[in-house]
């Protein structure tokens, strides 16, 4: 697969030199390349200071100590080229990060965290005494190096170094880049219907400057990952969204299926399946069951939604945790899910019922435009783990973003995230319950500036 992907990538280079040179001669042929390019990118910021409470022999809580103290800078800038002959164009795109300091765990995800990959976890250079504390390292990656095709009037591909844009099971983690897969894509839509098919054979997360291989559960080489999918929008509005992924030489697949519409009366919902198997992880097909709604009203936008998991494990008296990724590493891939609660906790844990509420305003209308606030809270119970007490898992959040309304920075900005997380089970972290840690407290503060060269 990789001699195949590189061959194939070759080729498409070569189309396009191949391309830009027959146009020489025409530069009315060759000028969408760039009169229809774009070039922006962003500078951001990024505070956090999170604190976590641990255990002691008698499962009740210690103090909490620093478990995440960094200030790290980003930076990138994108390339997205037209198409020559309204076939081939290329987009590309670089990041840079910088840890202005960092106090306590190195995998914080913000900077480049100097190891291997996620799996080995072994450091790139003697200078990292412990991966956990001082193996951080600042530098540049790449995000983005793909060709992309345009194939008729309905039908797009990618091949390269990219992010997954049609129907599939697969996504992408993010920092203030996204996640990269090299592989490719093609997908055609047709008369509502998408249709999206994704094969790659490497992937990294955007904390590591290299990309690596897929692994099994049992850390085993896994191939190429592929995914099909398949959306279809009826005329009032209802979309179908589903999707299939699977290893070439592992166990694990998964799979989705997602509704989406909206009521008269201005609610949108969405009822969602996702599954999972891998029989070397769980002892029978894992799935999440969840119901995701939202609606505006005037100045206020809420959020009301709901999850059910089933993941057992194949450890007796072990909650295992669901992920719906086809790499059970966190890092080693991911998948294309739609919940994020921004409570912490994942509330995912074997026959766990978990719920969340979100309420936001707009405050343009009272002289302040560009701000708003809100608060947020989940609550999760129903797990078991042999030895602990039952899980219970709470937290709220508050938070408040301003953009940028004039001047220099205008465009720009600022948010503020405050979490407050409880679990009041007394399992140590991490144990008992696959996916748990103890209570925290944790503080963001980011500061994005967008810009643009070229639009």
């Amino acid at each position: 697969m990789k001699i195949l992907t590189r061959s194939l990538l070759s080729a498409a280079v070569s189309t396009v030199v191949a391309f830009s040179a027959s146009s020489a001669a025409s530069a009315d042929e060759a000028s969408p390349f760039f009169s229809d390019s774009s070039i922006s990118g962003s500078v951001n910021f990024f505070l956090r200071d999170r604190d976590r409470a641990g255990t002691d022999a008698n499962g009740k809580d210690t103090s909490k100590t620093s478990n995440l103290d960094h200030g790290s800078a980003f930076a990138n800038l994108s390339f997205q080229s037209g198409y020559i002959n309204n076939f081939v164009g290329l987009d590309a795109m670089v990041y840079a990060t910088y840890d202005m300091w960092q106090d306590a765990s190195a995998d914080h995800e913000m900077n480049f965290w100097n190891i291997d990959n996620p799996y080995d976890k072994k450091p790139e250079d003697d200078k990292c005494t412990n991966i956990w504390t001082d193996c951080n390292a600042n530098g540049v990656s790449l995000g983005t190096a793909a060709l992309k095709f345009q194939l008729g009037e309905s039908s797009t591909a990618k091949l390269g170094y990219f992010q997954p844009s049609v129907p599939s099971t697969l996504g992408v983690n993010w920092s203030f880049a996204p996640g990269t897969y090299r592989g490719g894509e093609i997908g055609t839509s047709i008369s509502g219907l998408s249709l999206g098919l994704v094969v790659a054979d490497q992937y990294k997360a955007p904390w590591y400057k290299d990309d690596y291989e897929f692994r099994t559960t049992l850390n085993k080489d896994a191939g190429e990952v592929y995914s099909t999918g398949a959306r279809y929008t009826l005329e009032n509005g209802l979309a179908i969204d589903v999707g299939y992924g699977a290893l070439t030489d592992g166990d694990r697949k998964n799979a989705h299926i997602k509704l989406k519409g909206e009521s008269a009366g201005g609610l949108n919902w969405s009822p969602q399946l996702y599954v999972t198997r891998d029989d070397e992880q769980y002892d029978s097909t894992a799935f999440q069951l969840a119901l995701l709604t939202s609606m505006s009203s005037g100045q206020y936008s809420y959020r009301a939604e709901a999850t059910y998991t089933s993941a057992e494990s194949k450890v007796k008296g072990v909650s295992e945790n669901f992920t719906y990724r086809l790499t059970k590493q966190f890092g080693g891939s991911n998948g294309a899910y739609d919940i994020w609660w921004n409570n912490r906790s994942d509330f995912n844990h074997d026959e766990e019922l978990a719920f969340f509420l979100s309420a936001s305003r707009d405050f343009s209308d009272i002289d302040a435009p560009g701000f708003s606030a809100g608060i947020s809270g989940a609550y999760g119970f129903g797990s078991k783990a042999t030895g602990y007490d039952d899980l219970k898992e709470y937290a709220y959040s508050l938070f408040a973003n301003y953009s940028i309304q004039n001047g220099a920075l205008k465009g720009a900005t600022i948010g503020l995230h405050f979490t407050q997380y409880f679990n009041d089970t007394d399992a140590p972290a991490w144990n008992g319950y696959t996916n748990l840690f103890q209570d925290e407290t944790d503080f963001k503060l980011i500061l994005s500036m967008p810009f643009s060269i070229k639009e």
